[in-house]
């Protein structure tokens, strides 16, 4: 290799002969330039994969700790989930307990029949009830069966409810009842409360108010077929049993209310013209003197 006047002369030997290429002092600098562009670029795109490699590493660990924040976050939520939830529950429990302490309050006031208590009508008022005054306070008053055939699972009174297992006073009556059963309205009366839908402890729920504050309730139907301000007649069908609400198996839940208080629906399920008096004798906290007094001037202002 020889360099003559900026020109570059290789010469190749071997055993035959010996062979020279001029090559142009320019075209050296240009691969010398080349080589050391070329240098350059796979030297950067080394450090840009280092710097991307490193960028990328960083964000790595943003994101672990990012998840390892949440990550707390989410066990601290728990824990104050679980601790409202035993808030929750506690207070459930008082509710309850404080339910089971009005239960025996009600009972004292009232649901426990004294021995030494009083007819509550007077056999001359019984007496003096015309036919036409019976069948008026049978067809507003509310007896009779809510259901064609009767078959009491729980009564009225004190029970172990199957639910909660707790000692809870029963107000109202349960009867056997296959699905989609006819429940029929014990008396004439107009619609003061519908549930529809299947919510609370009564799930879908008739109540009926009746002449003289008597009220009647049906609970756990499958379905309702009457609606809020409805007039009803005696023995109109109002719904059909079911299950809905804290039920464990289908049935007819009645109660039967009088001026705030719960009455045994099984004394009003009996009674009927044939057995008149004995409502009279088994449920004496109605005010009966008075009702029937109140019975006798409404028919003679009906008769005007």
């Amino acid at each position: 290799m020889k360099i003559l006047n900026n020109r570059l002369v290789i010469t190749v030997s071997d055993v035959n002969s010996t062979k020279s290429y001029n090559i142009h002092q320019l075209f050296r600098k240009i691969i010398l330039i080349v080589i050391i562009i070329t240098f350059f670029v796979i030297t950067g795109a080394f450090w840009f994969i280092s710097f991307l490699t490193t960028e990328i590493n960083e964000v790595k660990i943003k994101k672990k700790q990012e998840i390892s924040v949440l990550t707390e976050k989410e066990k601290k939520l728990q824990a104050q989930n679980l601790f409202y939830s035993m808030q929750i529950k506690g207070k459930v429990q008082d509710i309850e307990e404080l339910s089971s302490k009005l239960d025996t309050i009600e009972e004292i006031v009232g649901l426990k029949r004294d021995s030494n208590e009083q007819i509550s009508i007077t056999k001359a008022t019984l007496t003096k009830i015309t036919s036409a005054q019976k069948m008026y306070m049978l067809s507003t008053i509310p007896n009779g069966k809510p259901l064609e055939r009767i078959s009491v699972s729980a009564s009225f009174g004190y029970r172990i409810h199957p639910v909660t297992h707790e000692k809870k006073f029963h107000r109202g009556i349960d009867l056997r009842a296959n699905l989609r059963t006819p429940v029929y309205a014990t008396a004439d009366g107009v619609v003061r409360y519908v549930q529809s839908r299947d919510s609370g402890d009564f799930g879908r729920v008739v109540i009926i108010s009746h002449n003289f504050g008597f009220e009647t309730v049906y609970a756990h139907l499958k379905q309702t077929k009457v609606k809020l301000g409805d007039v009803i007649k005696k023995n109109q069908v109002i719904g059909m049993t079911g299950n809905s609400g804290r039920s464990t198996g289908p049935h007819l839940h009645y109660e039967v209310r009088y001026a705030s208080m719960v009455l045994n629906p099984r004394d009003f399920i009996n009674w009927d013209l044939k057995k008149y008096e004995s409502i009279f004798t088994k449920q004496r906290r109605v005010k009966w003197e008075y009702l029937v007094k109140l019975i006798k001037e409404h028919h003679k202002l009906g008769q005007l």
